[in-house]
């Protein structure tokens, strides 16, 4: 019995680590017990002290196309109105805790809406298709109530986020801050070259369209509908399914017209599929006062980093948060969610400049001085990132300037600073996938900075270590691999990923990235870049750089983008972190040779057999007879 008992727990624990996500999303718990490494983290942070309590009253708001847009209107009590105002538009329930508490105990009225087609709102809900219409008719009808005073701010997190960057071109805001996320949607579903975030479309979908479907009217059912899809295995099963396309009849139990659209318009550059849904904001003029906070860990990180700078090139009135956090684990890093807002619409919705001048720091922590750091800098400092193993810093741009040093992958799977011929191979069975540990991944219960010792273990990872460090190295900014590669199929798959190997020897992974390329006639060469993300960290004497290359083989040279120093107190913040350069590859017999992080991203089977209708597997042999 001991023995059955343990089997059990054994497939619960490994085949539904996701339940935390469901659980996390329901009820929006804390992220203490989310599996986020605390490694890197000097402690945990405390909340904003409130002014005022507030009430909270149902509201019907805006009519759009003959449906009501209904929501909570929380007002402060004890202060005399109208007040500045701050929208957030929600598909996840209205009562939900997602910061609106926090700003209605600072003086704001808050309205926390629920998107078309969403529990208490009428219509239907089809995800980001209405939600530039909608917000723009929600925008205007707060102007038009006796509590507000004209000023009218938008924020949110994730999907929250969507909806807040659907307001800036139509609805005429006076600032937004949007949290890990982005405002290109396409881009956060879809790799360039075209692998997909599989864990995000099965996760979401089940999650919104399955679990919380009843929710409104029956608060059991997301209990009952998820200790079914347990006994069921369903999101196992979902993760191992073939073809793709049957997948919304495994999670949702029939086919689902939307996300069945979306797999056909992968690939088909004729598909109208993504018209007014791929980008919620086009940054054609200058946007709003705008604060983006996102995360070193968050899917959603590049993205919110392009958007920074989109903002910046149009002349806009935009800064920059990024902290050691996960997609799940940002509301539990109170004093950045809610300082990070705060400032923000203090300034811009109340002009109270009573934020400026203090930071991000852990209290009672003294900042390094930083050579690279002027009076001005200091003055405006725009960007603050949490540097891994360091903490808070600030400056005035991403990425500050870059430096590079030349590194080479060696025979010995060294990172080294002499170049030689490498000859390394592996094989990749697509029945046996790479799988994810940690990461920008959708699952609390695997994501963030994660042990990489099973995964450097298995035979389809190639690992390159540097020798252990004499002095303090300080990376900051994106990560790229540049290669050589030649391939006889229709397409192929290259995967990397970078770490930082402790004294004790752990690896722990920082960033990575996937591209997936088209092959091209003739068996020449051909250039591939791949963008392994973007990472801020500080490797201390005695620690090693690691760099771990997926289902792809690889020799040649490294640059990296870094500075050394004998004093902590005089480390530089550098940019572009690294580049792998000059390195050639050859594929044999499957065209799409690299899964990388399953079921993050979707398997390559090995066929090059269309998305959405792609059922057969085929293993293939990477190998690589030298390199010059």
């Amino acid at each position: 019995m001991d023995q059955e008992r343990s089997r059990w727990w054994s497939r619960f624990r490994n085949q539904h680590t996701a339940i935390g996500y469901m659980l996390q999303a329901a009820k929006v718990v804390g992220s203490e017990a989310l599996g986020l490494s605390e490694r890197f983290l000097k402690h945990r942070e405390q909340g904003v002290k409130p002014r005022c309590d507030f009430s909270v009253t149902s509201i019907d708001t805006a009519v759009v196309d003959g449906h009501v847009l209904r929501g909570s209107l929380l007002l402060p009590k004890g202060l005399e109105g109208p007040f500045p105002s701050v929208l957030l538009r929600t598909p996840y329930g209205r009562k939900a805790e997602m910061g609106q508490s926090v700003l209605a105990k600072q003086g704001y009225a808050v309205l926390v809406q629920d998107t078309r087609g969403r529990f208490s709102s009428s219509g239907e809900f089809v995800p980001v298709q209405h939600e530039q219409m909608d917000g723009e008719a929600t925008v205007a009808w707060m102007r038009q109530q006796s509590w507000c005073n004209g000023k009218v701010g938008v924020t949110g997190v994730s999907y929250l986020g969507f909806t807040a960057w659907a307001c800036v071109d139509r609805a005429n805001v006076d600032a937004i801050v949007p949290m890990i996320t982005q405002s290109n949607i396409r881009s956060a579903v879809f790799r360039p070259g075209g692998a997909v975030s599989f864990e995000l479309v099965v996760l979401w979908f089940y999650l919104v369209l399955h679990l919380m479907k009843d929710l409104g009217r029956d608060r059991w059912s997301f209990v009952r509908k998820l200790w079914q899809g347990i006994r069921e295995e369903k999101l196992r099963k979902a993760f191992k399914s073939l073809p793709m396309g049957k997948v919304d009849e495994i999670i949702l139990g029939s086919p689902n017209s939307f996300l069945q659209a979306g797999l056909s318009a992968h690939g088909d550059a004729s598909s109208g599929f993504w018209e007014g849904k791929e980008k919620l904001c086009n940054f054609e003029k200058p946007i709003p006062p705008c604060h983006i906070l996102t995360g070193w860990y968050d899917f959603f990180l590049e993205g919110a980093l392009e958007d920074f700078q989109m903002a910046l090139r149009r002349g806009s009135h935009v800064s920059l948060t990024v902290g050691p956090t996960h997609h799940w684990s940002l509301l539990g890093f109170r004093q950045v969610f809610e300082k990070t807002m705060l400032s923000t619409f203090d300034e811009h919705l109340k002009g109270d400049l009573r934020w400026h001048g203090q930071s991000q720091e852990d209290p009672g922590q003294r900042p390094l001085s930083m050579v690279s750091a002027s009076a001005e800098e200091h003055h405006d400092r725009r960007v603050h990132l949490y540097v891994l193993g360091l903490g808070w810093r600030h400056y005035r741009s991403y990425p500050p300037l870059t430096v590079m040093e030349s590194w080479h992958l060696g025979s010995s799977f060294d990172l080294r600073r002499t170049s030689q011929e490498v000859n390394h191979s592996y094989f990749y069975n697509p029945a046996r996938p790479t799988p994810a540990a940690g990461g920008p991944s959708f699952n609390p219960m695997n994501a963030g900075a994660r042990d990489q010792s099973k995964i450097e273990a298995r035979p389809d990872v190639l690992v390159y270590s540097s020798a252990v460090l004499r002095e303090p190295l300080l990376v900051v900014g994106p990560v790229h691999l540049e290669l050589e590669a030649t391939w006889q199929t229709e397409k192929a798959d290259f995967v990397g990923r970078l770490c930082h190997v402790d004294v004790d020897g752990r690896s722990t992974n920082l960033c990575e990235g996937l591209t997936s390329v088209t092959v091209r006639s003739g068996g020449e060469f051909e250039r591939v870049e791949v963008s392994m993300g973007h990472t801020a960290v500080l490797f201390r004497p005695g620690e090693r750089v690691r760099l771990q290359l997926l289902d792809a083989k690889y020799c040649g040279s490294t640059q990296w983008s870094a500075h050394h120093s004998p004093h902590l107190e005089t480390l530089q913040l550098l940019g572009q972190v690294g580049q792998v350069s000059s390195s050639r590859i050859k594929l044999f017999k499957s065209p799409r040779i690299c899964s990388a992080a399953h079921p993050r991203w979707f398997r390559n089977l090995g066929t090059g057999e269309k998305l959405s209708e792609a059922q057969r597997l085929e293993a293939g042999t990477v190998k690589h007879p030298g390199c010059s």
